[in-house]
């Protein structure tokens, strides 16, 4: 009803029709979790193409069964895929812009945007923004930042090819005041793609002319106040602190004498004073100087109220003190033009079980995928060049994680296990997971290595399992077995092991796929049943479509029914359940998931009185019940022939 009736006449009021549609997730978005030696450790990145992969990532590497997987994932028809890069001991390339001092201070620090050798041939250069017009050129090229942090540059990254170089960035206008929307922490870690800038002063009070103790120094000073706290040279520590009140700077200069020679560094620094309190005479200051030879650093202590400190140090400070506006000596960063990296990157090596496994805690290995919205697939191929007992490990830890994201794991055995090991794959199979989430397929297949001349190399099949997966919720959807002659893995000249029948047979009794090579087919996915398939166990989820169906079912209403939470839990919420988790399952059954001719024999959808009792109502809880009927691949199929005896005519 309208909020107020007032007046005579009609009131129009929309009424919401209760409906909220169900979007079904996607069901093949692909995981990889391995070595690389380009891109973001410990981090997943969403790749669209392998062009992609090579640009975040490195492309083909032989140390990277990870660069093979993907390849096979989009080749056979994947879509979108994320990465995570796994790799020990490596480092980031970086390039430090120096000031002029004796010895240098680091003023802007440039690090590479991920560990690797890739950032080494990158060089920096800067030109001035004052004299581009129609481009950069070598007489635009300077040799130091503006003096003035207001003043403008051009920071250009290019890559050094030979002899020559190529310009792969340029960040126009930049400027070292941390204030303005053109300083160039914010603007280069905004936009590059390859380094990030931090700006980096030596520890310590006497780094650089022009700068503050104390942004506002008001007298008078209370006895417990600290005036002044740090470090000469990264090294001695030390603190002033007053003892009495001062009401001028007369008697506050003198204290600090005092206190100075009292302190680790009397030798090093001494106090200078000229000018008096609130002097608007640039030379009217208190300040802290270095008795170095050759050093002429010093840090300002004038007193007086903030205005007054800017009027008698003639600065123009910003920023809380920390920053120098005015034209006082301020001494630049020192840039060299084609400033090569100072740290040499470094590409890493394979990490092992601890460093592909990761801690849960700080979302690294596996583990970097919590951070991701959503994942139905994964792969970790370099279970396949791993000991036995070091990928059991890697294997287990991945089940875990699927089944908590209800996601579904493709498994790599490790390549030393076959038909005739002393434990054969189906024992191995058994002994290290029986989880409905995950599927095993043997054996590795053979694919044409373009590093290596096009040789076949045996190679783990999951990347190109995956995008046979892919390709078949696209092309008939996720509750289609990815398996049969349709289920032709693209890119593969062979397998490592070639089966019978028997062994095919085998191998399926115990709920490990099969890879075939038909000659009408080429290679194909023989198989569809998940890890806990095994006739013997009898499970329901034994097929990889009706478990993959269930998980997408389930991700589906997860997602859609956020919306009940909080509701009136009652008969109307009820029926928006029902209305709206019917609609979504109708659907799906129009589609061809469901087996069943109508829609109560494909489906059940219940939430009322009886599936919510008053008990759970006091409790907060509703109850939704959703019931399908799936659809279970034709494994075995019997022709049954007879000869016909004769007819007799009627």
């Amino acid at each position: 009803m309208p909020a107020s009736l007032s007046y005579p006449g009609v009131y129009i009021e929309e009424v919401s029709s209760g409906v909220r549609a169900i979007t079904g997730v996607a069901t093949s978005i692909a995981a990889f979790v391995g070595y690389t030696r380009k891109g973001t450790l410990n981090r997943a990145t969403l790749v669209m193409s392998f062009a992609d992969f090579e640009r975040n990532f490195g492309g083909l590497d032989r140390e990277s069964p990870l660069s093979y997987a993907i390849r096979q994932f989009f080749v056979n028809g994947g879509m979108q895929a994320l990465v995570v890069r796994v790799a020990q001991g490596a480092q980031s390339a970086e390039w430090r812009l120096q000031d002029g001092s004796t010895p240098p201070q680091d003023v802007i620090h440039l690090t590479a945007t991920s560990p690797g050798s890739w950032a080494n041939d990158l060089q920096v250069y800067v030109y001035n923004a004052s004299r581009d017009r129609s481009g950069l050129t070598d007489q635009d090229r300077i040799e130091q930042v503006p003096r003035n942090p207001d003043s403008e540059f051009n920071l250009v990254i290019k890559r050094l090819l030979g002899s020559t170089s190529a310009t792969l960035e340029i960040h126009r206008n930049l400027n070292l005041n941390s204030l303005s929307p053109n300083y160039i922490v914010s603007v280069v870690n905004t936009a590059s793609q390859l380094i990030r800038a931090e700006r980096s002063v030596r520890p310590g009070l006497f780094n650089q002319q022009g700068f503050a103790v104390s942004a506002s120094i008001t007298f008078p000073i209370s006895a417990s106040d600290r005036i002044i706290a740090g470090t000469v040279d990264g090294n001695t520590s030390f603190e002033l602190d007053l003892l009495e009140p001062f009401s001028d700077i007369d008697t506050l200069a003198t204290a600090i004498r005092s206190a100075v020679d009292r302190s680790p560094v009397a030798t090093r620094i001494e106090v200078l004073q000229s000018g008096a309190d609130g002097d608007v005479s640039r030379t009217g200051c208190l300040k802290l100087a270095s008795r170095a030879s050759g050093e002429s650093s010093s840090v300002a202590i004038a007193g007086g109220a903030y205005g007054s400190l800017v009027r008698a140090i003639g600065l123009g400070l910003a920023n809380g003190g920390r920053e120098i506006t005015g034209d006082v000596q301020h001494r630049p960063a020192e840039q060299i033009s084609g400033l090569p990296p100072v740290t040499i990157g470094n590409d890493g090596v394979k990490g092992g079980v601890i460093q592909l496994i990761g801690h849960e805690d700080e979302k690294s290995g596996i583990y970097a995928l919590k951070d991701v919205d959503l994942f139905n697939l994964l792969s970790v191929p370099e279970t396949f060049g791993l000991p036995e007992l070091d990928a059991n490990h890697i294997i287990q830890a991945a089940v875990g994680l699927c089944e908590q994201r209800r996601a579904f794991y493709i498994v790599d055995p490790p390549h030393n296990i076959d038909l005739n090991s002393p434990t054969p794959i189906t024992g191995w199979a058994h002994n290290v997971s029986q989880s409905r989430n995950a599927a095993v397929y043997f054996p590795a297949i053979d694919i044409s290595d373009p590093l290596d001349q096009f040789r076949a190399s045996p190679m783990a099949p999951s990347g190109t399992l995956a995008g046979v997966y892919a390709r078949t919720d696209s092309e008939r959807g996720v509750w289609k077995a990815p398996a049969g002659t349709d289920a032709s893995m693209k890119g593969v000249s062979g397998v490592s092991q070639p089966l019978n029948d028997i062994e095919n047979g085998t191998l399926n009794l115990q709920g490990v796929n099969a890879i075939r090579n038909f000659p009408e087919y080429g290679t194909v996915s023989w198989g569809a049943r998940t890890m806990k398939g095994s006739d013997a166990q009898a499970d329901e989820y034994k097929y990889i479509p009706v478990r993959r169906t269930a998980l997408f079912i389930e991700e589906s209403l997860y997602r859609g029914l956020k919306w009940v939470v909080f509701e009136p839990n009652d008969e109307p919420l009820w029926g928006q359940i029902r209305l709206n988790v019917g609609a979504f399952m109708q659907n799906l059954f129009r589609q061809g998931a469901f087996a069943g001719k109508t829609p109560r024999e494909a489906y059940l959808v219940k939430c009322d009185r009886e599936t919510t009792t008053q008990n759970d109502v006091n409790l907060g809880i509703v109850n939704i019940i959703v019931g399908f009927a799936p659809l279970k691949p034709a494994e075995f199929v019997i022709v049954k022939i007879q000869q016909l005896a004769g007819q007799i005519q009627v």
